[in-house]
């Protein structure tokens, strides 16, 4: 396992919510200054933190994974803010092949605002070729998406989310019709803040809820 590259999470702090409400109704830099501070005691350091210790714990739980590390910019793209402020009032990091969400490779990822946070895994830009490989599975090995369905229906918080075609492309039955037609895989579990935002047992949740998205990560990563 390789060494750790940021101080261990402790949680987020009790005035995060606070901080991002503020950055929501006063989304210009001049404000953004005056609380930089506040951004990396609040925010920054412990999503910073949060990504590290999820990558270490998924590399020494699944070490064929080698799973690399994304965290998002707090800065929108100036080429599409499309009149909105220069600000995110979230953020987000993934986990996977490439450490990049948008990618047509699986990603395990999570995300957090000023209400709450979620988590999930999903793959959201395959190719035509990947997806006509991923129908063709379903295809030729049925079973084995099947159980993974099934196994996954034991966590009822993990919730599947996907874009269907608007013509479906075949119909392998009630049970895997949904993920036959998906243009984009993904599942989510989401949390409101209970009513602060989580602490040092974030980890462990976060680990519970990608262990039962890997076998579908597994499938996915293979096309």
């Amino acid at each position: 396992m390789t060494e750790r590259k940021t101080p261990p999470f402790e949680g987020f702090p009790k005035d995060l919510p606070d901080f991002l409400w503020g950055l929501s109704f006063n989304n210009e830099r001049t404000w953004f200054q005056a609380h930089k501070e506040d951004f990396e005691r609040c925010l920054h350091g412990p999503i910073q933190a949060l990504a590290e210790e999820m990558r270490l714990r998924m590399e020494e739980r699944f070490p064929h994974m080698a799973p690399t590390v994304h965290v998002s910019r707090i800065w929108r793209d100036a080429r599409r803010l499309y009149g909105r402020g220069p600000f995110n009032d979230h953020m987000w990091f993934s986990l996977g092949i490439s450490g990049e969400i948008y990618t047509p490779t699986p990603q395990f990822w999570f995300g957090i605002d000023a209400k709450g946070w979620d988590a999930g895994m999903g793959a959201w830009n395959m190719s035509g070729e990947q997806l006509e490989r991923w129908r063709k599975s379903i295809d030729d090995r049925p079973k084995e998406l099947t159980r993974i369905v099934r196994d996954l229906a034991r966590h009822p918080e993990i919730k599947p989310y996907w874009q269907t075609y608007k013509r479906p492309k075949g119909d392998p039955g009630p049970e895997l019709y949904d993920w036959y037609n998906a243009r984009t895989v993904g599942l989510e579990h989401t949390a409101w803040f209970e009513p602060d935002p989580p602490g040092p047992e974030l980890p462990g949740r976060l680990m519970d809820i990608y262990s039962a998205l890997a076998p579908l990560y597994r499938y996915l990563a293979k096309l």
